[in-house]
């Protein structure tokens, strides 16, 4: 009888300690992998924020591309989608800007709201 008590007891002290090390090192592993999910994320931002740039950058250059052959850089704006009318007034001015040394005398894009 006293050897299967302590059959039992060993049994059940060392599940007990199993299970706790078990948890520890699942919630070990569920910080780092958070942390490596972090790091990718800000990795992944860096990356769309760098893409981000490079498009309009594109952009502009197109944009400047098509004042020197047509006189306007709108034909290439309104082909763009994706901008927002802001995001396009300011390429209006800056394409005005590297051209011409100045703003344009009106621009198309800009309306009341954002003046």
């Amino acid at each position: 009888m006293e050897i299967l008590i302590g059959i039992i007891g060993s049994g059940l002290m060392s599940w007990w300690i199993t299970h706790v090390y078990y948890k520890r090192s699942m919630k070990q592993q569920s910080n780092e992998s958070q942390k490596e999910i972090e790091k990718l994320m800000s990795i992944l931002e860096k990356q769309s924020n760098n893409n981000q740039e490079v498009f309009i950058a594109r952009v502009l250059e197109e944009s400047i591309q098509e004042y020197r052959r047509a006189g306007t850089p709108v034909l290439v704006l309104d082909s763009y989608t994706t901008l927002t009318n802001e995001e396009k007034a300011d390429l209006y001015d800056r394409v005005m800007l590297r051209v011409k040394g100045r703003l344009g005398k009106s621009n198309k894009y800009k309306t009341n709201n954002n003046i």
